[in-house]
């Protein structure tokens, strides 16, 4: 049986795996490499943003241990540690995009009942 403490050490490290993740830059490295090797380089072209800001949010993906970095000659290759990190990343997606059809239904029935509130 796991007690209290361990699940709270578990919570700890799911944060921190979430903080890591917390940055759309960082979660666009996690789409693009979903179960893919890519070169830094790769991921900079696609990606359009500066080398320091792409090296910035590569770092702290590894210091989460989202994303690990393979050296070849004279580049980076990077890629997820674990491809179930995309899986969940697209669950959320999955929530988001049900939250989304539920708002512009509510809003939708609202912006009906005002308007047929002005037409009286």
């Amino acid at each position: 049986m796991v007690n209290a403490d361990t699940h709270r050490r578990i919570f700890v490290l799911q944060a921190e795996i979430c903080r890591g993740l917390a940055h759309p830059v960082r979660l666009e490295i996690v789409h693009l490499l979903g179960s893919e090797e890519m070169s830094f380089g790769d991921l900079l072209k696609r990606m359009g943003v500066s080398k320091t800001k792409l090296s910035q949010h590569l770092a702290v993906l590894r210091r989460a241990r989202i994303v690990t970095a393979r050296r070849d000659a004279a580049r980076v290759f990077y890629q997820l540690t674990h491809p179930e990190i995309e899986t969940a990343c697209e669950a959320v997606t999955q929530v988001l995009t049900q939250h989304l059809a539920e708002l512009q239904n509510e809003t939708t029935v609202l912006l009906r009942r005002v308007s047929g509130a002005r037409r009286r």
